[in-house]
This record gives C-alpha cells, sequence and structure tokens, in this order.
C-alpha cells in the first residue's frame, strides 16, 4: 500500500506494507523525509486531512481509513492558525448576510 503525503509544499510516497500502523506513523515518517531533505524542522503533526479538508483520525489504522495510493496532508501548528483564520472569515461573511 502506497499513501502520497504533503507536507508544505513537497510530496512524499510513503510504502505501508498492508497498512496495519495508525495514521500518526504515516505523519511522523512524512515529517522526518521532510526535515531530513529539506533542511528544517516542520514541528509536529497537529493532524491530517483528506484532499476535501476531512479530518482524518491520527489514531486509527491506515487501511483501514485510505485507501492505496491516495493523497493526505499533514496540518502542522501554522495551518491551524490558517484554517481558524479562514474559517472565521466564512463565519463573519455568513453573519452579514443573515
Amino acid at each position: 500500500m502506497k499513501v502520497n503525503v504533503h507536507v508544505r509544499d513537497k510530496h512524499y510516497p510513503v510504502f505501508c506494507g498492508n497498512g496495519s500502523q495508525k495514521v500518526r506513523w504515516l505523519s511522523d515518517v512524512a515529517l522526518h523525509r521532510y526535515e531530513h531533505f529539506e533542511g528544517s524542522d516542520p514541528g509536529l503533526a497537529k493532524g491530517m486531512r483528506y484532499e476535501n479538508g476531512q479530518l482524518v483520525d491520527m489514531d486509527s489504522i491506515i487501511s483501514d481509513k485510505l485507501d492505496n495510493d491516495v493523497h493526505v496532508w499533514v496540518i502542522l501548528k501554522e495551518d491551524l492558525a490558517l484554517m481558524e483564520a479562514e474559517q472565521a472569515k466564512m463565519q463573519q461573511q455568513q453573519r452579514q448576510y443573515e
């Protein structure tokens, strides 16, 4: 099983065998690769999401939640701030139309 993991603007294919590891393991592997190849520590994963933005449970088993060759994105601390700002902006826009 292969999962395509995105960290910031980089993409890392991660081969998971039969996918019996937790999703958290997948994010750890991608973050270690990012640090190795980019020379900077991205920090710890705060979560993981699908392309559509839906969150993936970090404690779930890879093969239970992810399909082979799927693309997922690691959520970092700075991503949380951007997500919160975007959510606040959307809420403000909704209030303007009420």
